[in-house]
């Protein structure tokens, strides 16, 4: 007698408790790219909207978006002295980006945009 078996019992059982556990897995990794991509989307809309005159055109000396050469002594310093030095002024650039009421949150935003892209 041919007798043929696909899944046996103990293998099935295996499969239904593993499931659930991979389902929820997925579920919380899927949720960290999404909020830094929120992040990044948020740091756009304010480069766009507060930065890219001067970063956008290499105005009075700021470096230039996604110059790779230029922001890379910056980057070395680290996104917070970045933020320190853009919420207080540095050379050309005025105290919060001349754009006074801009919150430190936004302004770390902001860098962190012109950071990831300009690496």
């Amino acid at each position: 007698m041919f007798r043929r078996r696909l899944i046996g019992p103990g293998l099935l059982c295996l499969l239904v408790l593993i499931t659930p556990a991979c389902n929820e897995r997925s579920e919380q990794t899927s949720k960290a790219p999404s909020v830094q991509n929120s992040q990044m989307m948020r740091g756009q809309e304010i480069y766009l909207q507060k930065c890219a005159a001067c970063h956008g055109t290499g105005l009075s000396g700021a470096p230039k978006f996604r110059d790779k050469e230029a922001w890379a002594p910056r980057i070395t310093l680290g996104v917070d002295h970045l933020v320190q030095s853009a919420i207080q002024g540095k050379g050309n650039m005025p105290a919060q980006g001349g754009k006074t009421g801009l919150g430190d949150d936004k302004i770390r935003a902001a860098i962190s945009y012109m950071v990831e892209n300009s690496k």
